[in-house]
């Protein structure tokens, strides 16, 4: 069974995904988010303060949690999670990101642990995006995963139009420099879309403004992480100008 968890499928079967290596089992346990640990026998004295964690253990050969394990060389632990259930879109929270599309798995991570990282506080995805509990997205997540909530839609067009009152900037390379924007006191959404085609049409005509990031150089866009973080942090910035004395 727990092999079957690297798959969308086996995630979404069983409702559990697996947090792979010292450091992202450690995040499990200090979130209290896993249910089990997955241990090599013969790492017991490395891992001997997971032991103590309180969770089941499952002690296994090397070669048994290998096939379990989704890398080639297995770090000898595992923590088994329970997807989080999904909160209500009215309680996301006053900033934001949306993905439309983000299909490589290691942006959808980078792009959650930019979002924890810089104090945004819900990711919305569609059913379009890499699945975030997946390997490649939870490494990416260096452990944000346990920390930021997502909400998985399956269109992302009406989670849009529930968001009253919100800015939702649409990343788009049609639209107006996003360094000018007017600025407003509103809670605001960030739309990324795909790193191919960006942002669908009818995602797009949910949007508040069209923005797109100055570029300096012949290059047409930035990959998708890049852009969400430049973004972000922009927001971030702000904040830390009129409040000079918070901690980054």
């Amino acid at each position: 069974m727990w092999a079957s968890l690297h798959t969308a499928q086996g995630r979404r079967r069983h409702g559990l995904f697996l947090a792979e290596g010292e450091h992202m089992a450690g995040e499990a346990l200090k979130a209290r988010a896993a249910n089990a640990l997955l241990l090599d026998e013969s790492e017991q004295q490395r891992f001997k303060h997971f032991l103590d964690s309180g969770l089941p253990v499952f002690l296994m050969p090397g070669q048994v949690l290998s096939k379990v394990s989704s890398v080639k060389t297995p770090q000898g632990i595992l923590a088994v999670c329970p997807v989080p259930p999904p909160i209500p879109i009215k309680r996301v929270g006053s900033r934001v990101v949306a993905l439309n599309g983000v299909q490589d798995p290691g942006n959808v991570g980078t792009i959650l642990r930019t979002v924890d990282a810089a104090g945004f506080a819900a990711l919305i995805l569609d059913g379009k995006t890499a699945d975030p509990y997946g390997p490649k997205a939870l490494r990416a997540t260096m452990g944000a995963i346990f920390r930021v909530p997502v909400l998985a839609v399956p269109r992302l067009e009406d989670a849009l139009k529930s968001l009253d009152g919100y800015d939702i900037l649409a990343g788009d390379l049609d639209g107006t420099d996003f360094y000018a924007r007017p600025h407003t006191q509103k809670p605001v959404c960030l739309l990324i879309g795909s790193e191919g085609s960006g942002l669908e049409e009818s995602v797009k005509k949910c949007a508040t403004q069209r923005v797109r990031l100055p570029m300096m150089g012949p290059s047409e866009s930035l990959n998708a992480g890049v852009a969400a973080a430049v973004m972000m942090y922009e927001f971030l910035r702000r904040d830390l100008a009129y409040c000079p004395a918070t901690k980054g």
